[in-house]
């Protein structure tokens, strides 16, 4: 009996439960305890298989403690990819790329075992010096002098149509300028050292602190201090202008309301990547200018960046930076080398426009469907794999439901790999959950749709070259940001159904 076609063919990547956000690149950090492992497993045979189970049979971290979870198919059609995710503590997890092994079985077949690596980083706060530092395996990121335009005034409060609010507390910092220290473990000969994981530019991991800065205050809110595990603190310095974004009114439990201040500030943070360039970063293209003398060790590097923010950072959009950075070798012997630069840098992350289709009318306990398709900016489509996509189905009085998206052939989406993603929320469920807050399933739904690109790297890539593909930045999103408070309210459903 043969093995079954399944397979996950790219690393698995961290979802963040309480936001429901993919973290940058995909990268997993023990500064927040609960992470949500998630992949995509592909049927690689031209025929649909039945009566499947996909379960996590191991991770190759002790400190890693998974929640046991299979999860049960039908069928699954040729060439479809599955979205399935487990609920995991990393609290004791270790930084490195441990491996993680996914069973799958289908009728007619013997089971099938996929391994893959995961990115795991550690960041810590250290209040007195008021720096984060990042550490991976090949060496450590400190990150000082944080700087970005914190939330307006009408963060949290009701926009001009008194119908639009934001989420309670912190909202999203775009970054605008910090410094970086790397030391390398180990100090190394020659122009170039090892980068984070063999994998991402030395910037993903300043992106990582900065999203975590940001998450931690999400979460806090969301769970209450009490219940939220995280091991980091800290924030950003203010500076003008200030950012304004609107988002939806939450329910009174609901962690809804925070995925928006979530996806908010992981468009913010990704400022520093589009600032920093995702071609080659600053530590990068500051080895390439200061080749150290032949048997002198670089022992530390260092990268002070400060940039002006000549569009708002909005998902999918080629917005520009205006930045100035300085790259500094530190070499045995107290030698020091610099080279400076000053430049332009635009987001390369874009997309074209989403095309939403859903029903206008919808008797009440049947489920709300939404089908999407997410266009690139050269007009063709994002397929299959391409994106981790979610939307939020906001009832009539304010409650709110996240619902993921996939194009995997299966219930609503009409055909895997066809560029449409699609999801429901069955009525009947979100009757009993309404219930408890004493709402109604009759009136109109609003939907929000997000999506995030995905790292589709095949493992063994050089790294110099698997640098250059980063995953998590959002293509996609119902939610802008602007440094002006006197535009209109910028949440913006993209979809209506009217339940009677």
């Amino acid at each position: 009996m043969s093995a079954t076609p399944l397979q996950v063919l790219t690393r698995p990547f961290a979802v963040e439960p309480v936001t429901s956000i993919m973290l940058p690149d995909g990268v997993f950090d023990n500064a927040i305890h609960n992470l949500r492992i998630s992949a995509h497993i592909t049927n690689m045979s031209a025929s649909a298989l039945t009566n499947v189970t996909v379960w996590l049979e191991s991770v190759g971290d002790p400190g890693i403690a998974p929640v046991a979870r299979t999860f049960h198919f039908a069928t699954i059609p040729a060439g479809a990819a599955m979205l399935v995710s487990w609920d995991a503590n990393f609290q004791h997890a270790s930084p490195g790329k441990p491996l993680v092994s996914i069973l799958a079985r289908a009728d007619g077949y013997e089971s099938r075992r996929s391994i893959q690596r995961i990115f795991v980083s550690e960041t810590r706060f250290d209040a007195p010096s008021n720096t984060y530092t990042c550490t991976v395996p090949e060496g450590t990121l400190t990150v000082s002098g944080l700087r970005g335009h914190l939330p307006g005034k009408r963060w949290g409060q009701p926009g001009p149509d008194k119908e639009c609010r934001c989420p309670p507390g912190g909202g999203p910092i775009v970054p605008t300028g910090l410094t970086m220290a790397w030391a390398p473990n180990p100090a190394f000969v020659g122009l170039h050292g090892e980068l984070p994981f063999a994998d991402p530019w030395w910037k993903i991991l300043a992106i990582i602190v900065a999203i975590i800065a940001a998450l931690v205050a999400i979460i806090a809110a969301a769970l209450g201090a009490g219940a939220a595990n995280f091991s980091v603190g800290g924030g950003f310095d203010e500076n003008e202008p200030s950012v304004t974004c609107c988002s939806l009114e939450g329910a009174a439990a609901g962690e809804p309301e925070f995925t928006v201040a979530g996806v908010a500030s992981a468009i913010a943070s990704g400022a520093i990547a589009v600032a920093c360039s995702d071609a080659a970063d600053p530590f990068w293209r500051g080895q390439e200018a200061t080749p150290p003398p032949p048997g002198v060790l670089t022992v530390a590097e260092r990268v002070v960046a400060e940039w002006v923010m000549l569009d708002p950072p909005n998902a999918g959009e080629p917005y520009a930076t205006d930045v100035k950075w300085t790259y500094q070798r530190t070499t045995t012997g107290g030698g020091t080398l610099g080279y400076s630069v000053s430049e332009i840098q635009t987001n390369v992350h874009t997309a074209g426009p989403v095309e939403v289709e859903a029903p206008q009318v919808v008797q009440a306990f049947s489920p709300l469907r939404v089908r999407a398709k997410f266009h690139r900016d050269d007009d063709t489509l994002f397929h299959g794999t391409d994106l981790y996509s979610f939307a939020i189905f906001q009832a009539p009085q304010g409650l709110n439901f996240v619902v993921p998206l996939t194009d995997d052939g299966l219930g609503f989406d009409p055909g895997a790999n066809d560029g449409v993603y699609a999801g429901s929320l069955p009525l009947e469920r979100a009757y009993r959950i309404l219930l408890k807050f004493k709402q109604t399933i009759y009136g109109m739904w609003r939907v929000f749709l997000f999506a995030q690109d995905v790292n589709l790297t095949a493992p063994g890539t050089p790294p110099e070259i698997a640098a250059q593909t980063i995953g998590g930045f959002f293509v996609a999103s119902a939610v802008e940001i602007t440094f002006d408070d006197s535009l209109p309210c910028p949440l913006k459903a993209q979809a209506a159904i009217m339940v009677v």
